[in-house]
């Protein structure tokens, strides 16, 4: 029988946002305890909250929304690369990728070890740019990481996600990888079917 491997992190009222997003509330609208039939929850989120995925509409204006990604990316086969002692994702981590051992890559860096009730931290490592149009160039179709964001915090041009975005690459941002040995695994990565959005929480899980 299969194992999966939960690398989701779970949502809750006051968890770490990216600055300026909305912070997430989950409040119960009614009560069986309180004579209503059946307990009713609210959740006032941003679509970026937790483990998410960026659909290329969220920096390019004319790109597609969540509901018009290929479905066919959302499993397959992933390669973990620890990158830990590293303040950012370099060539150096991504060279020896390529498509045919995996079509997908995630990153385990410093932020698997933080959780989302820790002041945001806008140290984390991002993927440079040199290694992205790497990825790219050897037709890696999705990216993922455990930070909130694939790119660097405070990058005003914002290239490595119009790069990513702009070629066809599926980002996947926030995961949990903090107990997951670097390796080939299987994916799986079902976001909400948000019509219109630049984004949207995902269940992601690992096999071997």
């Amino acid at each position: 029988m299969m194992k999966l491997i939960d690398i989701t992190r779970p949502i809750f009222t006051g968890m770490t946002v990216w600055p300026g997003d909305e912070d997430v509330i989950i409040e119960r609208t009614s009560l069986i305890s309180e004579g209503s039939a059946a307990n009713i929850s609210r959740l006032h989120a941003g679509v970026h909250a937790g483990t998410h995925i960026d659909a290329p509409l969220h920096f390019l204006d004319n790109g597609d929304s969540v509901d018009k990604i290929d479905i066919n990316l959302f499993a397959g086969r992933v390669k973990i690369i620890d990158t830990q002692e590293s303040k950012s994702i370099r060539y150096e981590h991504v060279k020896s990728v390529n498509k045919e051992e995996a079509g997908a890559v995630f990153f385990k860096t410093s932020s698997s070890m933080r959780t989302l009730e820790e002041p945001f931290d806008t140290a984390f490592a991002g993927l440079e740019y040199e290694a992205a149009a790497h990825l790219v160039d050897k037709g890696i179709k999705v990216i993922g990481t455990d930070a909130l964001s694939i790119e660097r915090y405070g990058n005003k041009g914002n290239e490595v996600h119009k790069l990513l975005l702009g070629n066809g690459v599926l980002i996947i941002e926030g995961l949990l990888l903090k107990d997951i040995s670097p390796g080939i695994y299987n994916y799986i990565c079902l976001p909400m079917l948000i019509m219109g959005s630049d984004g949207a929480p995902a269940r992601v899980v690992l096999s071997k």
